[in-house]
């Protein structure tokens, strides 16, 4: 299947040899690079070769050629845009904006003298991430015909934190000081004298500053398919909090205790993208 795919990107970079180009004109009169004042998408080629891939060898592999984000290029998930400055000057810019919201209710038995397993009231847990990221890059471009590599620099900045926030039916008394209430994590009814109300996690925030270096065959008119390597910087910090609830012998305690933030700095190639296919419009 590797040898399959390795031969259909083959294919693509080499389908335009052969074509009649006079000014990088197609056979039609229609210009093949791009141009100033252009905008490009940009998608991951590797499942659309490993489509093509698997007509070869009766569909074995089970891709399809469902378009995909870039995968390796600054994070996942990101849209990809470019736009050219001039014919040979060129911005790109990625974002990301993900939020997710979702509740978790589960019934518990009720705390009574005399317990009743039909007698049920309501735990709740609420779960809630964001993912942000923003960055952009300054490419400049060389080559001859068809074959266009380019280098240049920038930046991106990213964002994830989540959050998990619990209720429970049965609250903490000097008569129930044990209470029943549903484990989230072990998914369980239990009995316990303390319990989380809230955790907070800032996963990550990172900042990378990058140089990268690529290439791009148009093997079409305004379509190309490409590859880089970046070397760049790397900061990232995480840290957050929990907040619990516990009967003391006495009374009812609540204790909110901060996570030892963590931090990473590191230089590397934090942002190779694999083979891509970039539209121009």
């Amino acid at each position: 299947m590797k040898q399959l795919t390795i031969l259909i990107c083959a294919i693509f970079l080499s389908a335009g040899l052969f074509a009649q180009e006079v000014d990088m004109l197609s056979k039609r009169g229609e210009p093949i690079l791009p141009e100033q004042g252009e905008l490009a998408l940009g998608i991951d080629a590797m499942p659309i070769l490993g489509y093509f891939g698997d007509l070869f060898n009766g569909f074995n592999g089970g891709n399809n050629a469902n378009f995909g984000f870039i995968n390796g290029l600054y994070n996942a998930n990101n849209i990809y845009v470019k736009y050219y400055l001039e014919d040979k000057v060129a911005v790109r810019g990625v974002l990301r904006i993900g939020h997710e919201n979702w509740i978790d209710r589960e019934f518990v038995t009720q705390d009574q003298d005399i317990p009743d397993p039909l007698v049920q009231v309501t735990d709740v847990n609420t779960f809630n991430s964001t993912n942000i990221g923003i960055g952009g890059d300054y490419l400049m471009y060389r080559g001859k015909g068809r074959v266009q590599g380019y280098f240049g620099g920038g930046a991106f900045i990213n964002y994830n934190s989540w959050k998990d926030s619990y209720t429970y039916g049965n609250p903490i008394t000097t008569q129930f000081s044990s209470p029943t209430w549903w484990d989230f994590a072990a998914g369980a009814e239990v009995s316990g004298g303390e319990r989380i109300l809230e955790q907070y996690n800032n996963n990550a925030f990172g900042v990378t500053a990058r140089g990268v270096i690529g290439v791009e065959y148009f093997f079409a008119p305004k379509i190309s398919i490409g590859g880089e390597m970046g070397l760049g910087i790397m900061f990232m910090q995480d840290g957050g909090y929990q907040t619990v609830e516990r009967w003391t012998g006495t009374d009812i305690e609540v204790e909110t205790t901060k996570v030892a933030n963590d931090s990473f700095i590191g230089v590397d190639n934090f942002t190779s993208a694999s083979c891509f296919i970039m539209f121009h419009f």
